[in-house]
């Protein structure tokens, strides 16, 4: 399984793009408390993941019945794929460096 690096960095440079709209108040000042934990922004992922993953499964029924448009379907089966494979691909790493911090002498 490979992973598209210009992809996967447009995501990244995207994502901070994000973060830092969202520390932005309305009057261009700084929000109080901007700092999520990793643990809502990975459930914000998922989330996302979820609802790309049935909006792919809506055009793939959509185009079985004949209404949809296939340029479509490939594009949300295509985006779908690639958020799956970028999700297995934390989740290795997450293991991986979990192995590491296991195997480290106290």
């Amino acid at each position: 399984m490979s992973i598209n690096i210009a992809s996967a960095a447009g995501a990244y440079t995207d994502a901070i793009k994000r973060m830092a709209e969202a520390t932005q108040g309305a009057d261009g000042g700084a929000v109080k408390n901007p700092v999520q934990s990793f643990g809502d922004v990975l459930a914000q992922q998922v989330t996302n993941l979820e609802s790309t993953g049935k909006a792919s499964e809506a055009a793939a029924t959509k185009a079985a019945a004949g209404q949809g448009n296939l340029v479509d379907l490939v594009t949300q089966v295509a985006e779908a794929e690639l958020m799956l494979q970028t999700a297995v691909s934390v989740r290795d790493k997450v293991i991986t460096a979990y192995q590491e911090i296991m195997r480290m002498p106290i």
